[in-house]
């Protein structure tokens, strides 16, 4: 009874209780976890933003004939009318 009068103590027994009951069941690990993945999830959305900025940079480019040609010369091995072609057999 002489515990009722002391608050403080009242206090901490709750607190350790309280502490005591979320590492058993498993609330505080949980809530670790949660919290690591939502700064996992905000790294890949800050990603898939700059992402969309970069796809959408080159959406606007791809409307330039002078890009459309610069990308298939480059992607494709393509030549132009005006370029000079050299072919070398690999045989000696």
């Amino acid at each position: 009874m002489r515990i009722l009068h002391q608050p403080l103590k009242i206090f901490w027994i709750c607190l350790s209780l309280a502490a005591t009951s979320l590492l058993l069941n498993g609330g505080l690990i949980q809530l670790y976890r949660l919290h690591r993945d939502q700064a996992v999830i905000t790294t890949q959305i800050q990603a898939a933003q700059f992402q969309v900025l970069d796809l959408n940079r080159q959406l606007k480019m791809a409307k330039d004939p002078v890009f459309i040609e610069r990308q298939a010369l480059d992607n494709y091995d393509l030549v132009s009318d005006k370029d000079l072609v050299f072919v070398f057999s690999d045989q000696q």
